[in-house]
């Protein structure tokens, strides 16, 4: 094969400096004389390229400078920061100079993007007294305000399909996976991957860094016990794999779902026969990628994996699972009559504006989203719509045709219905029969109320639904007329809107029985 002169330059330039062995910010190894560092489980900085796209003359300092980057700053700000020098030097050919800049941002569509993630790689350059780089060109960037686009958008305009999803949305959302669990149509692993990302609004890389032991109960001085998952912080300057948690309190039914599919990646392991000790199995990832560790014949390349990311699920398993949950469970959106569109930043856009709406204060809302300051939370208290709108006997209705907050089975009498022959299985309101629970294992619910929005209420055709709608209705007046507080009345309303489906379903099939 003919080697051009072009390339044997760009080989001696990749020769030009002794190999050193560096860990990036998450602890992947890298020899600075390949040709492509593994600076995570997803990225690999193809250096090569990037001297490629590089005039000559600047080869030594780019190399450096993208030293630094990897081991100082995340993967994904180092590939960013390599695509847009590779835009500026293949637009502007090659030359750094003041009138390049400016003929970059004007005239290259997305100059200004480049240019602000440039931006700090050309200061760096000038700071560590690299040459190539002038001061002019820097001093001209610093001048420059460059405006970013808008951020939450989707929040502020309340997107249907983008934007935070309702309380009817959420609630169908976590019901409808919790449902499916249930009848053995979602897995545990799955059940506990959407609830925690809808519980939290953490990142997905922040939840597939999870392991074993950030799961913990902890008794308090009075006695109480409480639940606690240490997530791993992301998205932090400076910091690496894990290096930084905050804690976040769970009910303990989120925690038990936890626990339980903390005990099968356990068992798991074990299974491949893998010993190790209570310590090791600590490490273990919450969220493996199983697939993986059929990969490691020994046992002590196992080990040495256990406290790196090498064997955690990526984070794009985590958007297939919840998007493959509400296809397959048929979850929809009351706004949109469609199968609700679930991504993570949604549940970390409701997550926010929930806390808004309930009145708390930015640094709080910072706080629980996990920012470190307040500068990208003002989407959320500027602009507080009302969400929640004061439901009525014709609403509660209409919301109906759309929510869909009645999961069960209308059934024509008692004896129509599972467990109809059971006594024990009959549902009351007021002494009066409502409906029969087809559940064969123990409920401490509140009944009837929960039941019409459980899978496994079976309402009667006679039932009198009417009177437990406009009791709702009254009490929900009752706890906004004493709170001021719309959103504790709201929470009645998913229960309203689903006597009211009942309701409806029980007037269509008098009319089909009637029609014969």
């Amino acid at each position: 094969m003919k080697i051009t002169p072009q390339v044997q330059v760009l080989q001696e330039s990749l020769m030009a400096t002794s190999g050193r062995m560096l860990t990036s910010v998450l602890g992947w190894e890298f020899n600075t004389n390949e040709p492509a560092w593994r600076l995570s489980k997803y990225e690999t900085l193809n250096v090569e390229l990037v001297l490629s796209r590089t005039p000559i003359q600047h080869h030594t300092a780019v190399r450096k400078l993208f030293e630094h980057y990897a081991v100082t700053l995340s993967a994904g700000m180092t590939l960013r920061v390599a695509n847009s020098l590779g835009h500026f030097f293949n637009v502007c050919s090659g030359a750094i100079t003041t009138d390049s800049l400016i003929n970059f941002r004007s005239n290259y569509e997305s100059g200004v993007v480049h240019i602000q993630t440039l931006r700090p790689f050309f200061r760096r350059w000038i700071n560590f007294s690299y040459s190539g780089m002038s001061e002019e060109v820097v001093k001209m960037l610093d001048s420059w305000r460059l405006l970013g686009g808008q951020k939450g958008v989707a929040i502020i305009r309340l997107d249907t399909k983008e934007g935070p999803l309702t309380d009817f949305e959420i609630s169908a959302f976590n019901d409808g996976v919790v449902f499916a669990y249930e009848d053995g149509r979602l897995s545990l692993q799955d059940l506990a991957i959407c609830l925690v990302m809808s519980c939290t609004g953490r990142r997905p890389i922040q939840i597939t860094h999870l392991k074993c032991k950030d799961l913990v109960s902890i008794t308090t001085a009075d006695g109480t016990l409480k639940y606690y998952l240490h997530i791993p912080r992301a998205k932090q300057r400076g910091t690496g794999f894990r290096d930084s948690f905050k804690s976040v309190e769970l009910t303990r039914e989120l925690w038990e779902i936890l626990s339980s599919h903390r005990a099968k990646v356990i068992n798991g392991m074990e299974s491949l026969g893998f010993q190790l000790t209570v310590a090791q199995k600590e490490l273990l990832p919450m969220f493996p990628a199983t697939k993986l560790w059929l990969r490691y014949d020994g046992r002590s390349d196992f080990i040495e994996a256990l406290p790196t990311d090498r064997l955690h699920a990526r984070t794009e398993m985590l958007d297939g699972v919840l998007k493959g949950a509400v296809a397959d469970l048929g979850i929809l959106s009351d706004r949109t009559d469609d199968v609700l569109n679930v991504f993570a930043r949604r549940f970390r856009y409701t997550v926010g504006t929930r806390a808004a709406r309930e009145g708390v204060s930015k640094y709080v809302i910072a706080e629980i989203l996990d920012h470190s300051d307040i500068q990208h939370v003002n989407v959320y208290t500027l602009n507080v719509p009302e969400h929640l709108k004061k439901i009525n006997e014709a609403l509660g209705f209409q919301l109906a045709l759309y929510v869909k907050a009645f999961t069960g089975n209308l059934v024509d009498t008692e004896l129509d219905a599972i467990r109809g022959a059971d006594p024990s299985s009959r549902v009351k309101h007021k002494k009066c029969g409502v409906g029969t629970c087809g559940n064969f294992s123990y409920c401490g619910m509140n009944v009837p109320r929960p039941c019409y929005t459980c899978v496994n209420f079976q309402p009667w055709l006679d039932g009198p639904h009417e009177d437990l709608y406009f009791e709702l209705l009254d009490e929900r007046e009752l706890i906004l007329a004493r709170t001021g507080d719309l959103t504790i009345a709201a929470v009645l309303d998913r229960t309203i809107v689903a006597v009211a489906e009942v309701i409806k379903k029980c007037a269509a099939r008098k009319q089909e029985i009637a029609r014969g």
